[in-house]
Parts: C-alpha cells; structure tokens; sequence
C-alpha cells in the first residue's frame, strides 16, 4: 500500500472517529502530494510522497522548538501531530546505528576524519538511508565522528 493510499484509509478512518487533529494532519500531507502529482502531471513514487512526509515532520518539530514554553497545550498538541507523522515513516535510524554505518563508509573508503570527507560522507547516507534519517541528524553524527 503506497503512503497516500494509507492516508486516504487513515483520513476516513480519523473522519469517523472525529479525531480532528490526525484528520488535520493527514490532510495537510495529502494536500501537499496530491498538489505535487497534479503539477507533475503523475503519480508520484512512494520515495517522493515519503519526501512530502518528512518535509512536514521537520516544519511540525520546527514549530515545536518555536513554541513558547509557556504555551502547554500548543506544546502538546504540537506533539502529537509529530507522533501522528512519524507513524507514516519507516523505522528511523538510530544515532549509534547511523554512526556504526557513517564508521565503516569511512573506514571501507580510506575516509581521514576531517570536513573534507564531510560531502561524500553526507551523499553516501543521504542516498542509502534518506528515508531512514533526515540530514539534521547525519550532519550532528558527522560532527560527532570528525571532531569539526
């Protein structure tokens, strides 16, 4: 089942229990691929709906860190909708696991730990294991293993 077709299963499903907040959400992501693939003139694939998914996730947590913390319910609410989102993306990597794969590219790839190897670093894992991380964190692992 493609990401937009579990939404659509999902949106109903929310719709039904009035569920207002995940009905939200998952019309906003919806919204954002269907808009995509009626400009593109097709369907889009299940790597570029995911895209429209994290795009989304990063803009909720965005929200979040701007939050006033004195603003408790929009906190909250604010975080549910980042765990509604996430549900709607594989199993992300953990850090000590993506540093584990950062290590051995290194290492298979005579990699010094300086900014230079930073780029092939970063294109590596974006490429493999995109859907799986998002670059923010890449980067801080990166940072972490090159010392920079």
């Amino acid at each position: 089942m493609s990401t937009i077709e579990k939404l659509r299963k999902d949106k109903m499903l929310a719709m039904k229990n009035k569920d207002k907040v995940k009905s939200g959400v998952i019309s906003l992501i919806m919204s954002n691929i269907l808009l995509e693939q009626k400009e593109k003139k097709r369907d889009l694939t299940d790597e570029e709906q995911l895209a429209f998914v994290k795009k989304e996730l990063k803009q909720t947590m965005d929200t979040l860190e701007q939050t006033p913390e004195d603003r408790v319910e929009a906190i909250e609410e604010t975080k549910t909708k980042i765990e509604i989102i996430k549900s709607y993306l594989p199993e992300q990597l953990s850090e000590d696991k993506l540093k584990e794969i950062i290590e051995k590219f290194m290492e298979e790839n005579s990699l010094e730990k300086s900014n230079k190897s930073r780029g092939q670093i970063m294109k590596y894992i974006m490429g493999e294991y995109g859907k799986y991380t998002d670059g923010k964190t890449v980067n801080e692992v990166v940072e972490e293993i090159i010392g920079a």
